[in-house]
């Protein structure tokens, strides 16, 4: 394997240790704080703090990304996690022909695993052992050049063993060639600012609009515009886009009265969540609704959806024209403007939208519209 290992290429800084003995103290505080949590309580990104954990425990994997997941196959079932900081995906499943693009730079899965990778936004994996009640998990975690998370894939009880000991070993680092060192990383850049509303052409950013053939060309639709996504839904107008006031007296947010919904009709539903170096797709039907604080969950066989709806503080049914008829979704953003979780009806290119989901939109307007 021709491995393109980048890690130990890459400047080094000493492990700070006293940050170890300050992640302990948290935890004593607070047992059931998650590390990316940690993390940001501590000041630290989440891989500086995964690379304090015991001697062992975390292994270096070569930066061949594309060609890791292509090997995955064999291995069966996995469980993959994509989160941004509002919203976690979760889905059980196995790997089906992961495909890599000419460049390098972006690949996919379609299937029961449904993802879109940007391999630009992949600059570290490890192999990861963590103890916990229910005996040891392990999981290979791939972080930007950052220190944040991108992706995760855990070994589960339907794993092949085998081809997991397997992959891992093809994979490894050199331990040679890897200093027990953690990498010097890049402070993590501010959000994207908005575009100010005077800067925009409305007339031909509704034209471009109402001309859309492909919901995949909304991006380079945007960009043409010079314009973020939040702003150009709030300045097309109801015909297109409407926004969903959240009325406590219903449902904390629109999500949970949308997810409601859908499961008392039993409408298959397609569930996007992503960041910078992944998009993460859930297509099928849900059933496990829970309401935890803050977070609404999906708790599905095969499913896991965790949504923090107070850091998500804006939301909008938005339309957009295709040759295969209007696409309906309802969309999530955060206070900085970043989209942090999408719903469509379930649809497959050069299907029309079901009747059914729309009729779900309708009645989710209907309440929360003003």
């Amino acid at each position: 394997m021709a491995a393109m290992d980048t890690i130990s290429q890459t400047p080094q800084a000493p492990i700070d240790h006293t940050l170890a003995q300050r992640w302990q103290a948290l935890l004593a505080e607070q047992p059931n704080l998650r590390i990316r949590n940690a993390a940001r309580e501590l000041g630290v990104s989440e891989l500086e703090l995964l690379l304090c954990r015991e001697a062992g425990s975390v292994t270096p994997l070569v930066a061949d990304f594309g060609g890791l997941l292509k090997a995955m196959d064999p291995v069966g079932e996995v469980m993959i996690l994509s989160r941004n900081e509002q919203v976690v995906h979760e889905v059980t499943a196995a790997f089906h022909e992961f495909k890599v693009g000419g460049s390098g730079a972006m690949g996919l899965a379609v299937g029961d695993i449904d993802v879109r990778v940007f391999f630009n936004n992949w600059h570290y994996g490890y192999r990861v052992l963590e103890s916990g009640r229910g005996g040891t998990r392990e999981s290979l975690q791939f972080f930007d050049g950052h220190g944040r998370a991108v992706h995760k894939i855990y070994r589960t009880d339907g794993t092949d063993a085998e081809a997991w000991q397997a992959l891992v070993a093809s994979f490894q680092a050199d331990a040679d060639t890897v200093p027990a060192l953690a990498p010097v990383l890049n402070p993590a850049p501010a959000p994207q600012p908005r575009t100010p509303v005077a800067e925009v052409e409305l007339a031909p950013l509704q034209a471009d609009w109402a001309a859309l053939k492909d919901v995949h060309h909304f991006h380079a639709m945007l960009k043409r515009n010079k314009v973020d996504r939040l702003t150009a839904v709030e300045l097309m107008g109801a015909d297109w886009c409407r926004q969903l006031q959240t009325l406590p007296e219903l449902a904390p947010s629109p999500l949970d009265l949308l997810l409601h919904q859908v499961q008392r009709s039993e409408c298959p539903v397609m569930v996007f969540v992503g960041n910078p170096g992944i998009v993460q797709i859930f297509t099928g039907t849900v059933s496990n609704l829970r309401r935890t604080g803050p977070w609404m969950n999906v708790l599905d066989p095969g499913f896991n959806l965790h949504a923090n709806t107070d850091g998500i503080t804006a939301w909008w049914v938005t339309r957009r024209p295709s040759t295969d008829g209007t696409i309906t979704s309802v969309e999530g953003y955060n206070a900085d403007g970043e989209l942090v979780i999408t719903v469509f009806g379930k649809r497959k290119p050069g299907q029309a939208e079901s009747e059914a989901w729309r009729a779900e939109v309708r009645a989710l307007e209907e309440a929360l519209c003003a």
